[in-house]
Parts: C-alpha cells; sequence; structure tokens
C-alpha cells in the first residue's frame, strides 16, 4: 500500500449504527461459540503479521511503534498522520496500561496482539490514508482494513473496528471490550456501504 494514499470518506448508516451498537450491546463479554475463538485466533495472528511486516525491515519504509503510557499522544488524527508518513514514527497506548478495561481474548501484553491490531489500524488508516478519528473516518477505515485480513479474522476485526464505534458514534461511550461476532446478514448489510456512498 502506498503510504500517500488517500482514500475518500465513507458515510455511516445510521440505523445500521444503531442496529450494530445494540446488536453488540445484548451480547455476552464472551461467547461461547467456537467460532468466536477461531475468529478472535486468526485475527490475533493477521494482526502480528501485518505489524511484523509494517515495521520490520521487510517494509519499504518502515514504521517504528513506541508503545507509551500517554493517554493522548496525539491531539488528532493529523499530527498522528504526519508522525507516521514524515518520521516513519507511530506512539500507541499499549493494552497492557489499560487495566481496567482488558480484552477477554486479545492478548494484552506490551507489544502483544491487541497492541499489533491498534498499531496496523493506526499506520494503515489514520497514519498514511489519513482518516479523520471521527465516526466516518473510523468507518471508512474498517472498511479499508476488511480487505487486509482473510477469513474469520474479517469477523472479529467488525467487532472490534464497527461495532465498538458504533457504541460510542450511538452513545457516546467507550464499548466495553467483548469477544463476540456480529450477526453475518447484518455485517454484508453495512459492508454494502453507508448512506452516501458511491
Amino acid at each position: 500500500m502506498k503510504a500517500d494514499l488517500v482514500v475518500p470518506l465513507r458515510r455511516v448508516n445510521s440505523e445500521r449504527a444503531h442496529l450494530v451498537a445494540s446488536e453488540f450491546a445484548a451480547a455476552p463479554s464472551i461467547s461461547s461459540d467456537p467460532k468466536v475463538g477461531a475468529a478472535y485466533a486468526e485475527l490475533s495472528e493477521q494482526a502480528r503479521g501485518l505489524f511484523a511486516r509494517l515495521t520490520t525491515d521487510a517494509a519499504r519504509r518502515p514504521v517504528r511503534v513506541v508503545f507509551t503510557r500517554c493517554r493522548e499522544p496525539y491531539s488528532d488524527a493529523q499530527e498522528l498522520s504526519q508522525s507516521v508518513r514524515f518520521d516513519q514514527v507511530l506512539e500507541v497506548v499499549s493494552a497492557a496500561h489499560e487495566r481496567d478495561r482488558q480484552h477477554p481474548l486479545l492478548e494484552a501484553s506490551v507489544g502483544g496482539a491487541h497492541d499489533c491490531l491498534r498499531a496496523v489500524h493506526d499506520i494503515v488508516s489514520h497514519g498514511w490514508l489519513r482518516y479523520p478519528f471521527d465516526r466516518d473516518g473510523e468507518y471508512s477505515a474498517w472498511h479499508c482494513e476488511h480487505r487486509m485480513y482473510s477469513g474469520l479474522a474479517r469477523s472479529a476485526l467488525a467487532t472490534e473496528l464497527h461495532a465498538q464505534h458504533s457504541v460510542l458514534w450511538t452513545s457516546g461511550r467507550l464499548a466495553e471490550f467483548k469477544a463476540t461476532l456480529l450477526s453475518p446478514d447484518l455485517l454484508r448489510a453495512c459492508l454494502r456501504g453507508g448512506e452516501h456512498d458511491d
């Protein structure tokens, strides 16, 4: 993926975002469905692989990731993007430092699967593609990153990006971390596009 690429924003469909948020809110913190465990295992493995491709010498312009305790290392998405594009550095708040918000299945050690997922998201969607941190920026990021993953990992990614952000958009509150998957029909409807997609 080119470091100077900027992809147009997609617009969130408000009605679908409310449906996603409601389904996520009604789900248990961790599902007993073996498909959920398999999806998160695939997401963890693929996020680690993508992280390695973006941050090691295998990358054309590797990004150095620094895990920090600073709650907000960047004032906005533009500052993050400039750091990634021009300095090739990304600061990420490690999940290990959020003791009151631990994910049921994603490893939360410094540099673990949860950190890798966050770093890949920030490098690609906010750094290179310059998507803002708002609802349409995060929705667009999910659409883009969906194509970077494969198999069941895509379903877990939808929970981590689209479902959690839908809760924030519709309620104004951070979602708790859950290990659950959106219903396939709802996920397909969300992937078909937002209100003003071409």
